[in-house]
């Protein structure tokens, strides 16, 4: 007999039952209260993420513009190609007996005969799918320039919705292709803009203006510098998608507009910068520096930069191709997969990237002395009357210096001792100064701290602290032998010392406007502080402008000018013990009496046979200057002494008469040889030259004369004098060139405009370059 539950246990077991399901039941109602409720915001969130779908419109990078508002960055929109493979598929090729049947109807439904034949023209086309897609293909390889197997391969990959086919494609071809789709009526392909940074100028100033990364980001100099400002910010458009994925209509979108990036204009000049870059190439590929040459131009009182450059540098077009002619041919000799080439290559791009002017230290040498000069002037610690010894060298506890000349200077005071760049009368100097005050002016003038230019990288000077400075140190300190700096640091510096005594901050950017021409940011001069007097200063510039009138073939003498500077020498004796390593530079300003314009030259490890700073960096200078003075509104005034040297600027009398061209010539003061029996001038020799005062000018009457030429003598070696006597013997003129072609002592180099032995038409004026025989000094 089977025993039956009790009306106990079922009732016991009913009500498990009934909690079971209370359970259940609240359960259910506490997770929809808290979907609902508490966590609506997250799941509407998930629920949007699936429902809309967002576009990123992307902001139009601000300009960068010169002084002169030449554009020197812009971005420009391009078009980014890419195909939706399932949409292209699904949506039209795999839909090919709906299109059929579509086309059919619209042909039976035509009463024009054109529409009716364009009809046909498709559904012939409609009928082979294979056709239509190797049309499509073919079109886009041919259009992009794109290899046809690779546009097979991305439109076929079905499992993918965005695949790209090629960037920063150009206005005019992303239309061509819509164009072509639309005829077609496919869809699957599509051209989404977005913008390209293109540098009109090329190489000019790339190493101040910078470049971006691959996506869009600035990553060196202003354009890093001043990302924030430049980048803008990225417009959006939100629309609604289908389970399907496909786009609602447009009443479900919504857009937010971009806002486009802001403007830089800069203190750079680009006349003044391809002055200065040209010649700084020139003095590279003529001293060829194992570790490159840079130079700045700024105004010594306001710190605005005119123009700063780095020799070799690179085409932010195009940043990844190597500049350096050795890097290039090593990497050629490697394999691409090595780590070797991969540590060459990284190790090319950060030099040719790298501002040097800003980013690389050096010992100044010479120049320095400057600074020892006024400090010691400034604290009283000398006069401008005390003498100094030379006796080619001073020793300083167990430590011997060198004058850097052969010959004792004697006795002198601080402005014979600048004059001749004397090292051991500026030991003395800093030892009157000593190491307190040193230091003092040291920190003064901001070579302890950054001078906060607004560009990225720039480096913290390395300087013996005051609490190691020894008599030893304080003496190599004296003449720019231990401390290293940055280039920047030295010139601002230098402006210090010649402006009054001010230390400005220097400045790339005079402001920042927006996309409506609206000024954002102006920048102002910065003053940190007064570190010398005004009369200091005044002494110390009149000191320099006697440095370099008193030997003008190793300064940067130009006729008519006013012009101060100072030459450097150092030896990289952190790289290299023997002291056979140098550093040349040298810091000029004009007018002396009241600077407008500052400009330092580097020249970083020459390896031919000059290594001086008068012989290396002074020609720069006077090349730069030369070209900028005049550009800048600065015109010369010659003195009676220049006046007797100066030379004649041969005019262009081509079709005068020959009577007025000869008065026109010898009013100049030049020598006329007339050829023919004409009565007007067909052709002369020379002209667009200058030459010296008594030079001949031959001038050709006749249409169908027979130009007289002579071979160019060669001139090396020779002085002024000599080299006038011989080219005359030849029927040929002088046009000499370089700062110590009117000093006594000053031979022709090989660096002439016609090579020896060359035939020129009697009459040529040959430009040769003349330079000391013995360097004036470092």
């Amino acid at each position: 007999m089977t025993d039956k539950p009790s009306r106990i246990m079922k009732r016991r077991l009913n009500l498990w039952i009934n909690l079971v399901i209370i359970a259940l039941v609240g359960y259910i109602i506490f997770c929809i209260f808290k979907v609902s409720v508490t966590e609506s915001k997250k799941w509407q969130e998930l629920a949007n993420s699936q429902q809309l779908k967002s576009t990123v419109v992307p902001a139009s990078r601000g300009t960068i513009y010169d002084a002169n508002d030449q554009v020197l960055a812009q971005s420009a929109t391009v078009y980014t190609v890419y195909c939706d493979p399932q949409m292209l598929w699904d949506d039209y090729l795999d839909k090919k007996d709906e299109r059929i049947e579509e086309l059919q109807k619209l042909i039976a439904e035509e009463n024009d005969a054109d529409k009716r034949a364009e009809y046909q023209g498709k559904l012939d086309k409609a009928k082979s799918t294979d056709d239509t897609f190797d049309d499509l293909v073919e079109f886009l390889a041919s259009t992009l320039e794109v290899d046809t197997a690779k546009i097979k391969d991305y439109c076929t990959d079905k499992g993918s919705r965005y695949v790209i086919i090629k960037k920063n494609v150009e206005k005019t071809t992303a239309d061509k292709i819509e164009d072509y789709l639309s005829e077609e009526g496919l869809d699957g392909i599509r051209c989404d803009p977005s913008t390209k940074r293109f540098y009109p100028q090329n190489e000019l100033a790339s190493n101040v203006i910078g470049h971006l990364s691959y996506d869009g980001d600035g990553i060196y100099g202003l354009e890093a510098y001043y990302d924030d400002y430049l980048s803008g910010v990225d417009g959006r458009v939100v629309t609604a998608t289908a389970r399907n994925g496909t786009e609602i209509p447009y009443r479900y979108k919504q857009s937010y507009d971009a806002q486009d990036g802001d403007s830089l204009k800069l203190n750079i000049d680009v006349n003044i910068q391809y002055h200065l870059e040209k010649a700084l190439k020139k003095a590279y590929d003529e001293n060829k520096p194992n570790e490159r040459a840079c130079g700045i131009i700024m105004n010594p009182n306001t710190g605005e930069v005119y123009a700063m450059a780095t020799t070799y540098s690179y085409d932010p077009n195009n940043p990844a191709e190597i500049t350096s002619a050795e890097a290039a041919e090593e990497l050629e000799k490697l394999d691409p997969d090595s780590q070797e080439y991969s540590d060459l290559q990284l190790n090319a791009w950060s030099t040719q990237w790298k501002n040097k002017a800003i980013s690389e230290l050096y010992f100044p040498g010479s120049v320095f002395k400057v600074i020892t000069g006024s400090s010691a002037l400034e604290e009283k610690a000398i006069s401008l009357e005390d003498t100094f010894s030379c006796h080619t060298s001073i020793t300083v506890a167990d430590r011997n210096f060198n004058c850097w000349a052969t010959y004792d200077h004697g006795s002198q005071n601080l402005a014979a001792a600048m004059l001749n760049s004397c090292n051991p009368a500026f030991v003395q100097i800093g030892q009157r100064l000593g190491a307190e005050g040193f230091f003092k002016y040291f920190k003064a003038y901001g070579f302890t701290e950054l001078t906060g230019i607004d560009l990225p990288g720039e480096a913290s000077s390395i300087y013996m602290p005051l609490s190691r400075m020894g008599s030893v140190e304080l003496a190599s300190s004296s003449f720019g032998q231990t401390n290293k700096v940055t280039p920047i640091q030295m010139i601002t510096a230098y402006s210090a010392c010649i402006n009054g005594g001010y230390l400005v901050t220097p400045q790339i950017v005079d402001k920042i406007v927006d996309s409506n021409g609206n000024v954002v940011k102006d920048f102002e001069t910065v003053v940190k502080r007064q570190v010398i007097s005004e009369e200091t200063s005044a002494a110390m510039r009149e000191i320099l402008e006697g440095v370099v009138n008193g030997q003008q073939g190793s300064n940067c003498y130009i006729q008519g000018y006013r012009i101060g500077g100072k030459s450097g020498t150092s030896q990289k004796i952190d790289v290299d013990s023997t002291g056979n390593t140098y550093v040349a530079s040298y810091c000029a300003f004009a007018p002396a009496d009241d600077p407008e314009i500052i400009m330092l030259v580097m020249v970083d490890d020459p390896t031919g046979e000059k290594y001086y700073g008068s012989q290396v960096a002074a020609p720069i200078c006077v090349e730069v200057l030369s070209e900028v003075l005049p550009y800048m509104g600065f015109f010369p005034e010659y003195t009676e002494e220049e006046l007797e040297k100066l030379q004649v600027s041969v005019p262009n009398v081509e079709f005068s008469t020959v009577e007025s061209a000869v008065k026109t010539l010898e009013d100049l003061g030049l020598e006329v040889k007339v050829q023919g029996d004409g009565a007007s001038v067909v052709k002369q020799v020379p002209t667009a030259v200058s030459v010296e005062r008594g030079s001949s000018v031959v001038l050709y009457t006749e249409e169908d004369y027979t130009e007289d030429t002579v071979v160019v003598p060669n001139l090396q070696g020779l002085t002024k004098e000599q080299a006038k006597n011989t080219l005359e013997a030849y029927g040929l003129n002088l046009s000499p060139q370089g700062s110590a072609a009117y000093e006594d002592g000053a031979l022709a180099t090989d660096d002439q405009d016609y090579a020896v032995g060359a035939n020129v038409p009697m009459g040529t004026a040959i430009k040769v370059t003349f330079e000391q025989s013995t360097v004036g000094s470092q």
